[in-house]
């Protein structure tokens, strides 16, 4: 062979190299898509998820007082004639007393106040006095507090409390005894005078 010679690879050999090579980058290539193709669905499907919660009913509640059992329906609106507290002929330093139950009919515990306002005799209202006791008579709750007949006067006014009847717990209801006192003091200039009626109001609130 002379020097001018050049060695030559067989045409059909360059052709199997490139194609080779160019085989292998092109499945290397592809490969690497396939990886990425499966982890981005993959991650893709633990970045969302959902779970539903449902609650129950949601009832409003009632507040509801009786006194002495009255109303005995939830559409009567009529005024309890507590006329068991009357007396005639009081005298100075004398009273007369009944036993009020407050009785709670509704769903809720409730707390309740207590105001008055007499009717008659201006001059002999102030000189009755209204006394809030125990169920027994005894220990006292509020007063004494004396009447008015131009505006009504707090008789409870600290709030108090009368829970929900239960077969287990809670009576649903307070005794009061309400106890009127004419004044000791009261002058001769008005005997025989008198006060028609005291209106004794109670107020309920969810409590």
């Amino acid at each position: 062979m002379s020097e001018h010679e050049e060695t030559h690879a067989p045409a059909s050999l360059g052709r199997h190299i490139c194609r080779g090579a160019t085989s292998g980058r092109a499945r290397a290539i592809m490969s690497v898509g396939m990886v990425l193709g499966l982890g981005a669905v993959g991650t893709l499907a633990t970045w969302t998820d959902g779970v539903t919660a449902t609650s129950g009913a949601f009832t409003t509640a009632s507040v509801a007082m009786k006194l002495n059992g009255h109303p005995t329906v939830s559409t009567d609106t009529s005024d309890y004639a507590f006329t068991a507290l009357t007396t005639s002929n009081i005298l100075p330093g004398n009273s007369v007393s009944q036993v009020l139950t407050v009785q709670n009919a509704g769903d809720v515990a409730f707390k309740y106040t207590m105001t008055a306002k007499a009717n008659g005799e201006s001059a002999l209202a102030p000189l009755m006095k209204v006394t809030i006791l125990d169920q027994a008579c005894s220990t006292v709750i509020a007063g004494p507090t004396a009447l008015s007949t131009t505006a009504p006067v707090g008789i409870v006014a600290a709030e108090r409390t009368v829970a929900v009847k239960t077969a287990t717990a809670g009576s649903g209801e307070e005794k009061l005894c309400v106890k009127v006192t004419l004044d000791g003091s009261t002058a001769d200039a008005l005997k025989n005078k008198s006060l028609t009626d005291v209106s004794f109001t109670f107020t309920a609130k969810a409590g």
